[in-house]
């Protein structure tokens, strides 16, 4: 078990910027883009419309782990993998995580940190007050995650996606199931 912050590269915190929905400067990764533990650009993202400088100091890259710190409680410490080509940059209210990919691998270390046993401490460690729960960088970077050799979080990783395809083959048959039931139904009607 080691804590955050020694497998982190580096722990930040985002862009405090306005944002608009005219498309105009960089995409902004907001808590509801975090859909299954990774980023997702739906096509609806906010922008903010910043300088190049600013720019390169909050651009992701593939492999940057964004936690949400600030919310109502069951939004507190959802996290994403961000694996996106694109130039995407991410709001005050998520922290990044850039693993160090010597010690954990980045989807390895998002599956801790989405894992119920991460969640309940960051949820108990969280600030709370009326409809909003806060827990800082300090705090979160300093929480135990289990970190085997690489080799078993590969063997980790490789089942739970193995798990994930099974998963949504099963929500894809039972998405169809009612228009099948539906189609039968009519036939004998």
């Amino acid at each position: 078990m080691l804590e955050i912050d020694k497998i982190a590269l580096a722990v930040q915190y985002g862009l405090s910027e306005k944002m608009n929905e005219g498309g105009v400067g960089c995409k902004i990764f907001r808590m509801n883009e975090i859909i299954g533990g990774r980023m997702f650009d739906g096509g609806a993202m906010k922008c903010a419309d910043i300088s190049a400088d600013e720019f390169a100091k909050y651009r992701l890259k593939r492999g940057d782990v964004l936690f949400n710190r600030t919310n109502s409680i069951e939004h507190v410490g959802k996290t994403g993998l961000f694996d996106l080509a694109g130039d995407y940059c991410f709001a005050s209210y998520l922290v990044r995580v850039v693993p160090d990919t010597a010690k954990v691998l980045s989807l390895f270390l998002t599956l801790m940190m989405n894992s119920k046993i991460f969640q309940q401490e960051a949820k108990g460690k969280a600030s709370k007050s009326i409809n909003q729960a806060n827990i800082n960088a300090t705090i979160m970077r300093n929480i135990k995650v289990p970190v085997p050799a690489l080799p078993v979080q590969t063997q980790v990783v490789s089942e739970v996606l193995a798990l994930e395809q099974t998963i949504a083959k099963a929500q894809a048959i039972i998405a169809a199931a009612p228009a099948r039931k539906q189609a039968i139904m009519q036939r004998y009607l």
